[in-house]
């Protein structure tokens, strides 16, 4: 009997996690090739213009994948008023009038758990004692993997000063080597063996340990963040900079702080929506408020800069972007907002993050700023007692200005009508 195959689109490390989950219950998962210019420039042929790229990449990848004859296409739709969501629907019709014959599940990026259960227990007869290992499986691997990552993101700007004039990179190479690993684990008990091996690979690459990099927060839209050709690896090149990045999102801490969220009512998404609170009291959908608290977060923690990154035209980030003013002004933290699309060229990008990385150099040598208003439990917030004696010094120089032309008025003659001309 033949094995199902479910395809699935291209999100950063996702598969490499995912791979040998499925496989565990017979499931063959079927992943998108890179991302490349045919995929996007699939994407903009069948899409409307106005659509946002993550929407015309993601169909070119539903297209990648379906070319591969899987059976199973699993879609992303975006959380809450997210147009992912609403676009999803309709690209499943497109592809059907395509020719593509395929069985369409839909997973919310805001309720990724849920949603991949379902699909999972629609697909395969599995028990529920299968299920639960498969998912014990899959979390280990999860962290495993994000543990991978920011290891990497930890030691690419060390080596990076270490080797400045050298092309290869050391740490890049053991990254793809120990995901590669990771994505040929057959169980729980064989990653248990290996976990440490895979990480103590991290510490052969000769690295500058006297240098401090610059701690750079990246806050911003989920697909955006995690999909490096869309990003032109945002991440790699500002560790060439000499910048250790700081994700504000992990899918291990996303699936590990679920139980905390919900019965202890505490945990990253719960800390997220107090700190944004000052700034963006209510969810306007997408990943706004997420991106704001974020932000409020890592200004707390004292990074030297904040990089926001949304795709053109994405309306709750277009409004997390006007929260972030204020918050850059109250918390004095430098935030870059970089926007892309199908048009967006790869020396601009870098222009402007050597540009702000020039400036974090010099404000760290011109030394720290005034440390960031907290208010209720740490948490950056809004200075309402400076906005009040503003509002109250404009009222009174907009009364004193009344006042002025009031008496200037007073001085004048009143002539009444002006008299006619008299007739010769």
């Amino acid at each position: 009997m033949p094995r199902t195959q479910i395809g699935f689109p291209r999100l950063g490390s996702f598969g490499v996690f995912l791979r040998p989950a499925l496989r565990t219950l017979g499931l063959d998962l079927v992943l998108a090739p890179p991302s490349s210019r045919r995929t996007l420039d699939m994407g903009i042929k069948h899409n409307p213009e106005m659509v946002c790229a993550p929407c015309k990449l993601l169909f070119g990848n539903y297209v990648e994948v379906l070319e591969q004859g899987c059976q199973v296409l699993v879609m992303l739709g975006g959380p809450g008023t997210c147009r992912l969501g609403y676009s999803a629907r309709l690209q499943e019709t497109w592809l059907q009038q395509m020719g593509f014959d395929f069985q369409a599940h839909t997973i919310d990026l805001g309720h990724f758990t849920r949603d991949a259960i379902h699909i999972l227990r629609t697909v395969t007869s599995a028990s529920w004692t299968e299920l639960v290992e498969t998912v014990r499986f899959a979390l280990a691997l999860v962290e495993l993997v994000d543990e991978i990552e920011k290891t990497t993101l930890r030691l690419r700007p060390l080596e990076w000063k270490q080797k400045s004039a050298r092309g290869q990179s050391d740490v890049d190479r053991l990254h793809d080597e120990a995901l590669a690993c990771v994505e040929a684990l057959p169980d729980r008990t064989a990653l248990g063996a290996q976990r440490d091996t895979l990480l103590r690979r991290f510490q052969a690459p000769p690295v500058d340990d006297s240098f401090t990099p610059l701690r750079v927060g990246v806050v911003g839209d989920l697909y955006t963040m995690q999909e490096p050709f869309f990003n032109m690896d945002m991440e790699r090149e500002l560790g060439r900079l000499g910048v250790h990045v700081l994700r504000s999102f992990w899918f291990s801490d996303s699936l590990g702080n679920m139980l905390q969220e919900r019965v202890l009512h505490r945990g990253r998404n719960v800390q997220r929506i107090r700190a944004a609170e000052p700034y963006l009291s209510r969810k306007i959908g997408g990943f706004a408020r997420d991106t704001v608290g974020d932000a409020a977060l890592f200004a707390h923690r004292g990074v030297d800069g904040v990089v926001h990154l949304a795709p053109f035209g994405c309306t709750p980030e277009v409004m997390a972007h006007n929260a972030l003013l204020t918050l850059q002004r109250d918390c004095h933290v430098p935030i870059l907002s970089l926007s892309f699309d199908e048009h967006t060229g790869r020396a601009g990008l870098l222009t402007r993050l050597e540009a702000f990385v020039d400036i974090l150099e010099r404000r760290r040598q011109r030394g720290p700023g005034p440390p960031p208003q907290t208010g209720w439990r740490g948490v950056p917030s809004f200075p309402l007692s400076g906005l009040l004696e503003s509002l109250e010094d404009r009222l009174g120089e907009s009364v004193a200005t009344l006042a002025r032309l009031r008496e200037s008025e007073g001085r004048q003659p009143n002539t009444g009508s002006r008299p006619e001309k008299e007739r010769p």
